[in-house]
């Protein structure tokens, strides 16, 4: 998001597919005996939603933080009356990343088996802000075979924008092919005739994120496009003093990660005890400083589409924090002088993107055809994203681009490139171009205010 949302940590996916969801309906309760959709119920005026997080083990550090600043916003709105009278439910239910029973797991099922309870048992009327790339997949054939909303998943997948397959799964996040292009745009402006290495992470994100690297116009050695295993961070740290080596044996000057961030730090941490001080340039993914935690991070390059945690000017950060504090169940620790990060920021930005869509359902009984219909024909939802929501029938990524920013003091970011914003296609520029345009910052709708 700076930590914006890996594609999973590696997947125990086995046997949660041994569980037989994936193909299959299954028979699921309605909220009333009244024919409304399931979690809708007019009696209390609520809309009960659900996702799956990583609330313990290895993924909770930052990532957790995410669904729980939704879920603050969602309780902030509830206490002013709900949104045209409809109140939020969230359940949150821990996934673990589906690392079920490692790195300090508190829950005994993973992600198939959380989506299913809450489909279940819970009847939630949509699964809203679930976390993980490979875990997302598990279950996107379930839900949609159930008729199920998956919106706003935590990553930046291609795996969510495709309408004609899952026409009620939707993304957030500008694609990594996306953010790829604009952090090759500024490398060859900035760092013009040096060779580039890359350390990627051995699944999609690391895959589109070297993809977007090459559509944006870079020349990376085949021998310096290297990968790590997710497991790695947890099983073989040494891996990444390896690959660092490498890089540093082949002279490379520039240094892209798409990595999450204890990968992030421990790369950073070899290249420290190495000697060896290229530039490194951090996917958004793995960047954010205040969860990165590493001074050897200052002057890294990553790329961002929310505004600066300590910008004072920007009226959603006040918003923001007032949020967090309304109801510091989530939060305990947070102060009115804390400074509030990039995993609240990401959080919070969904969490009201899926309050505008109730909007603007104008009062009328929430159905899930209603909340797709919404979806795809809502004109820029008024996020504290610096680039808008642009979905439609044929696209269901979300956003679609952002800046540039340079770490500093080891817990921030400043803009760079004057805060240029950038936005394109997932394909190379000759079919999708960069385009310029100026940061937008949204008015905080008065009912949110």
């Amino acid at each position: 998001m700076r930590s914006r949302i890996s594609r999973g940590v590696a997947l125990l996916g086995a046997s949660a597919l041994s569980l037989g969801l994936m193909t299959t309906g299954v028979a699921i309760g309605t909220a009333s005996a009244t024919g409304n959709d399931p979690g809708v119920n007019t009696t209390t005026h609520t809309v009960t939603i659900g996702a799956t997080v990583p609330l313990s083990g290895i993924a909770a550090p930052g990532y957790s933080e995410v669904a729980k600043a939704a879920n603050a916003v969602f309780k902030y709105i509830n206490a002013k009356g709900g949104v045209n009278g409809w109140k939020v439910n969230f359940i949150l239910k821990d996934d673990c990343y589906n690392f079920v029973g490692l790195f300090g797991c508190n829950s005994p099922n993973g992600t198939v088996a959380q989506t299913q309870d809450l489909v279940e048992n819970q009847n939630v009327f949509a699964t809203v802000g679930s976390l993980g790339t490979g875990t997302q997949d598990l279950v996107r054939n379930y839900l949609n075979n159930n008729g199920v909303p998956q919106l706003f998943v935590n990553s930046g997948s291609k795996d969510w924008d495709h309408p004609t397959t899952w026409p009620m799964l939707f993304g957030f996040q500008p694609s990594y092919l996306v953010e790829g292009k604009i952090l090759a745009n500024y490398i060859k402006a900035k760092f013009k005739g040096q060779s580039i290495g890359v350390i990627g992470q051995h699944d999609d994100f690391g895959a589109d994120g070297l993809q977007g690297l090459l559509n944006g116009g870079l020349t990376i050695p085949t021998a310096d496009r290297l990968t790590y295993e997710a497991s790695d961070v947890a099983f073989n740290k040494a891996a990444f003093t390896t690959l660092v080596r490498k890089l540093q044996t082949d002279k490379a000057k520039v240094v892209v990660l798409d990595t999450v961030p204890p990968a992030t730090k421990i790369i950073l941490d070899a290249a420290k005890s190495l000697g060896y001080k290229p530039q490194f340039v951090i996917s958004g993914v793995g960047a954010d400083p205040q969860t990165v935690k590493s001074t050897n991070e200052v002057n890294a390059i990553t790329f961002t589409f929310l505004p600066a945690s300590k910008d004072t000017k920007n009226p959603w950060n006040a918003w923001i924090k007032k949020v967090l504090l309304a109801d510091k169940t989530d939060f305990p620790s947070l102060t009115s002088k804390s400074v509030i990060d990039a995993n609240m920021q990401y959080g919070t930005a969904w969490g009201v993107a899926f309050l505008q869509v109730l909007k603007q359902l104008n009062g009328a009984t929430p159905t899930r055809a209603g909340v797709v219909a919404a979806m795809v024909t809502q004109n820029g939802f008024a996020t504290p994203a610096l680039v808008a929501l642009d979905y439609s029938a044929s696209n269901h990524q979300g956003l679609n681009g952002g800046y540039i920013v340079k770490v500093v003091n080891g817990t921030d970011t400043t803009v760079a490139e004057g805060g240029q914003i950038y936005t394109t296609g997932d394909g190379p520029l000759s079919t999708s171009p960069l385009v310029k345009s100026t940061a937008k910052i949204a008015p905080i709708p008065s009912w949110l205010s």
